[in-house]
């Protein structure tokens, strides 16, 4: 029976999201990244990894010292190693740590992949701006990363970071950011429950093309209560209509 314990409980698994969907949240980042191209000698800067949800399958996934987690909640990660690997994968993989809590990158690394799953849902605007500027600025000249933004009607609230409530912020918002920061970015069409994806690089051409975004990297739950409710064909079509549109006008 499904322990239905509410997000941000002290149950290791609970605490970072719907415990219900714990297993496929950590599945659906290692497949968003695989596909993406991440491959066992790179690495990969997990920036929130909390309990290691996702962490579970990268860390064997990587050779040895190439997993990078930074979460300033140490006793996450703790429970983590302890009830989902097994503290041999300490001595066998060598996955690093940090625990700075301050919004930058715990690490000397150059990474050429990094995953933020629902850390920028927590965040005023000013913490989402650091928080991407610290991610951008860890990777390789050649390195992709992947966030998830709430879309919504944009945060007002005075709390930089709110947990286990949500930020959301307008499509316009989110671009305006990434264009301010200087990145090169897409929104991906990736499934996700209640969020979306984006991919950001320092280089256009390690970007995946639009097609590839409205096609090739769907991920979806198919039959979850989630999908049925996302209508994703027909988003992609709508999406396909507004942009020819625009090169029409070109």
């Amino acid at each position: 029976m499904v322990n239905l314990s509410k997000v941000g409980d002290q149950n290791y698994k609970a605490y970072v999201g719907p415990l219900d969907r714990y297993d496929f949240m950590g599945a659906t980042q290692f497949r968003l990244l695989s596909t993406l191209g991440l491959r066992s000698h790179h690495k990969l800067l997990d920036f929130g990894c909390g309990s290691l949800r996702a962490g579970k399958l990268f860390i064997p996934y990587l050779d040895a010292s190439n997993y990078f987690g930074q979460d300033p909640n140490q006793s996450l990660i703790d429970e983590g190693i302890k009830k989902e690997l097994g503290e041999s994968i300490k001595d066998i993989k060598k996955p690093n740590f940090s625990n700075l809590d301050n919004f930058e990158v715990g690490f000397n690394e150059k990474f050429d992949f990094a995953v933020a799953q629902s850390i920028f849902s927590h965040t005023n605007l000013q913490l989402t701006k650091k928080g991407l500027l610290a991610i951008y600025n860890a990777l390789s000249d050649d390195g992709l990363a992947v966030v998830t933004i709430i879309e919504g009607n944009d945060y007002k609230g005075v709390q930089e970071w709110s947990y286990p409530e949500c930020t959301t912020y307008q499509p316009s918002t989110i671009k305006h950011v990434m264009n301010e920061m200087g990145f090169k970015w897409r929104r991906l069409y990736w499934f996700h429950p209640s969020q979306t994806w984006f991919v950001i690089a320092k280089k256009k051409s390690r970007l995946p093309s639009f097609l590839d975004t409205l096609f090739l990297l769907g991920g979806e739950e198919v039959g979850s209560s989630a999908y049925k409710k996302q209508h994703f064909l027909s988003n992609r079509l709508f999406s396909i209509k507004k942009k020819l549109k625009r090169l029409k006008g070109l």
